[in-house]
């Protein structure tokens, strides 16, 4: 009998652990033992116990945190006491800072009245002396006039107008002064400003020689960069313009508006400037300016040229006085303050711009000569280099830059995708054969074929798994891209959207051109053609990495990141559509061996060698499998020889299942039995474990016809075992056509017992309990590993 004292523990605890959910079942078999053993009273004691044992526990824990609450009241009350204290020191800081600053405030006041004392007597003196010198400045202005020194003069004559007049304006020589002053102002701006006309002129007639000095000088930026280049290789990435290369070149800094050829003197510009801004008609000297620059670029824009005749040269000389504006333009807004702003200058660069990229446009569409073309681009692209130069926004000249980059690419794929299509065609889809190791090392070298075979140990003549178009195609391939870049030389590091032009088109030969060849190639019948063709398709799918990496290595110096095709994935799908294609030809032919079989199902005696049909059919499969095949990489060729014994051995089920099989008797079945050795035979002769079991379910459909005791099938685990993969409904088929041969009066004793077993299963299978049967089968988890065992995998 247990203590009562032990009962309370495990109450305290079941009800803490069953608290939430309420779930008293602990409590019962407690309580129960207490009130049979009459313990009642002896419970509700130690239950008072041990209340007032918790009772004291929590006692104990209240007067623990009263102390802490009662220290930190008093440690509450010592920091007000800190706080009264700090304010009393702040108040008596404050009275003394007043304090002092009343006698500040006092000596100031001393110090300004001693002050304007001082500055009357100051200016009695100067009054005496300056009626003097204000008419000595005014001779002055004149003689500054005459000398042309217009800015000197004006600001001579705005110091004695806003200065000294004022100073002696109760004479009568001021009054006469001040009159005349407008007059002499509107002489000098208008005088200035006929020297800013001029200076307009000869800037129009110098702009085209800036633009040609601009262009010489980024050539000779360039050969020079190229020579630091090959000196240190590590900066072959760094370009021309970058802030590299404008870094080291700060030494050969070259003026194009001040040098041995040309001088251009912006002295009137800035004088004329500077007068306005004095006169306080800045303004009005900011419209004239734009109003006339904008005239003379009109006047620039209405020069023709043409590029029919393959002439370029006024083309150059337009491109060079339209360079030359605005670079006069960027020095003048760099070298002035708040006079030709940023913005200003931009929209006139907008407009221009945009008229001459039409103007250019519509030239090109004149020209159809590769080479103009070519140096077309080359100039395009350092007149873009040179407007970059002086922070021109060129992203206009960049959509101009890239439709001639489109129309070269379009030339270059029309050329290339001419002559895929031609090589496809005339391709003979045999294996490639070499004859000698230069021949090889030549066409390793164009198609990136691995061989780990060195080329001098090789016999020859050497057959290659590919035909002649493959490496005929990727040798195109190269030179495609060569010419690219050649042609987006000095540029394409500018121009991201050259390496995705590139990419479209390369995907667009793949695509159209080598893969839509190839896809209309499947409608063939002849099997080493198809075959031939997934051979070229797999080592296409494999040259777009290696062109994938080419590309990425090309353009490397200039912009990062994966390129990825999309070729690969059109050459993938064509090459399923292709082993799909091998399927339906060799299913075909499998189905063409069939339709010559002729099986006797319930014969007198049994024969002793596989049907004529299959020997037929194996001996087909075995030449296709030995030469047709043979260049196949071995996973396709496993699928293959799977889709093949799975297409005759479905056919041979369907076969003898079929209704037109009216019975069975065991020589029929004993000569299934060879036809099936045979045929698991071959498969095994195939060293393929993949497709061992690819005549399984026949196997198990001889093993249950041929079995002494057909009963065993109902046994759930001798059916699991030997008997998994035939379904009830074709045992119920097969055991009708069996018992429609056998009759009980010839039939021996041990055949009367087999054939009481065959009737038992069948009324144990009947529909009514099929159904359950089933369920029953392919509830096991042997029946899943067996199917999903059964088809090999394939990528």
């Amino acid at each position: 009998m247990r203590d009562v004292t032990s009962f309370v523990p495990s109450l305290v605890l079941s009800a803490e652990l069953n608290s939430e959910n309420e779930n008293l079942e602990q409590l019962g078999p407690i309580i129960r033992s207490i009130y049979d053993n009459g313990r009642q009273e002896a419970f509700l004691e130690q239950l008072a116990v041990f209340v007032r044992k918790k009772e004291g526990e929590i006692e104990r824990m209240c007067n623990s945190n009263y102390q802490e609450f009662v220290h930190s009241v008093d440690q509450l009350l010592k920091v007000r006491q800190g706080t009264v204290n700090l304010k009393n020191k702040i108040i008596d800081l404050n009275y003394d800072v007043q304090l002092s600053g009343k006698k500040l405030a006092s000596k100031k006041k001393e110090l300004i009245q001693t002050r304007r004392i001082q500055k009357n007597i100051d200016e009695a003196v100067e009054t005496l002396q300056t009626c003097l010198y204000v008419l000595d400045l005014a001779n002055r202005v004149n003689l500054l006039i005459d000398d042309k020194k217009y800015y000197s003069a004006l600001k001579t004559l705005e110091e004695v107008q806003t200065v000294h007049l004022r100073k002696v304006s109760q004479y009568e020589f001021a009054r006469h002064m001040q009159e005349s002053i407008p007059v002499i102002q509107n002489n000098i701006k208008d005088a200035v400003t006929r020297e800013m006309k001029e200076w307009l002129f000869k800037v129009r007639e110098v702009s085209e020689k800036v633009g040609k000095l601009a262009m010489e000088q980024l050539f000779l930026r360039q050969i020079r960069w190229k020579k630091i280049i090959g000196q240190n290789p590590d900066l072959g990435s760094v370009l021309v313009n970058s802030p590299i290369e404008l870094a080291m070149n700060e030494d050969n800094e070259f003026n194009v508006v001040n040098n041995d050829q040309l001088q251009i003197d912006f002295k009137p510009l800035y004088q004329c400037l500077h007068i306005y801004e004095e006169l306080g008609k800045r303004n009005e000297f900011k419209i004239n300016y734009e109003e006339d620059r904008r005239a003379q670029a009109n006047l620039v824009l209405s020069t023709t040229f043409t590029l029919k005749d393959g002439d370029e040269k006024g083309f150059e000389a337009f491109l060079f006085e339209i360079m030359g504006f605005f670079v006069i333009e960027h020095i003048i807004v760099q070298s002035t303050h708040n006079f030709r702003s940023q913005r200003e200058v931009d929209i006139l660069w907008d407009s221009v711009t945009t008229k001459v990229i039409k103007m250019v446009s519509n030239s090109l569409r004149e020209c159809h000569k590769p080479d103009l073309f070519v140096r077309i681009k080359h100039f395009l692209t350092s007149y873009i280099q040179v407007f970059e130069e002086y922070s021109y926004n060129t992203h206009k000249y960049m959509d101009l830059h890239f439709n001639v980059f489109q129309r070269y690419s379009e030339m270059l794929k029309e050329k290339f995708a001419e002559d895929f299509h031609q090589t496809l065609l005339d391709d003979d889809y045999m294996p490639m054969i070499v004859n000698a190791p230069d021949e090889y090392e030549a066409v390793v070298d164009a198609c990136w074929f691995k061989d780990d075979q060195r080329a001098m140990t090789l016999r020859y003549p050497r057959s290659l798994p590919f035909s002649q178009a493959y490496p005929s195609c990727c040798l195109d391939i190269k030179n495609f891209v060569d010419q690219f870049y050649d042609f987006a030389e000095d540029a394409s590091a500018k121009h991201n959207y050259l390496d995705d032009t590139l990419k479209e088109a390369l995907d667009s030969l793949l695509i159209e051109h080598v893969n839509g060849v190839l896809l209309g190639k499947l409608q063939s019948t002849n099997l080493s053609q198809i075959v031939q063709i997934i051979i070229n398709l797999e080592y296409f799918e494999s040259m777009c990495s290696e062109l994938e990496k080419l590309l990425k290595d090309r353009r490397s110096l200039h912009r990062g990141g994966r390129v990825q095709l999309n070729a690969p994935n059109e050459f993938h799908q064509t090459r399923q559509k292709a082993e799909k294609r091998i399927f339906e030809l060799v299913n075909s032919k499998i189905d063409d061996f069939l339709e010559l079989a002729d099986y006797d199902w319930a014969p007198l005696v049994s024969q002793s060698q596989p049907s004529p049909f299959l020997q037929d059919m194996v001996g087909f499969l075995t030449t296709v499998i030995s030469s047709t095949l043979y260049n196949l990489p071995m996973s396709i060729k496993t699928f293959i020889y799977f889709d093949a014994l799975d297409h005759l051995s479905t056919s041979l089920h369907d076969l003898i299942l079929s209704p037109e099989v009216k019975k069975l008797n065991a020589n029929g079945v004993a000569n299934f039995d060879i036809d099936v050795k045979f045929l698991e035979q071959f498969a095994q002769g195939l060293d393929d474990p993949n497709i061992a079991d690819a005549f399984m379910e026949l196997r198990q459909i001889v093993t249950l016809l041929q079995c002494e005791n057909m009963e065993e099938y109902l046994t759930s685990s001798t059916r699991n075992k030997k008997y998994s993969r035939i379904k009830p409904a074709d045992v119920v088929n097969l055991i009708e056509k069996m018992l429609k041969d056998q009759s009980t009066i010839t039939l021996s004793i041990l055949e009367r017992s087999r054939k009481r077993g065959m009737e038992t299963v069948l009324k144990t299978l009947k529909p009514d309990k099929v159904d359950s049967i089933v369920d029953s089968l392919f509830s096991t988890p042997q029946f899943f590993d067996i199917f999903n065992n059964k088809i090999p995998r394939h990528e």
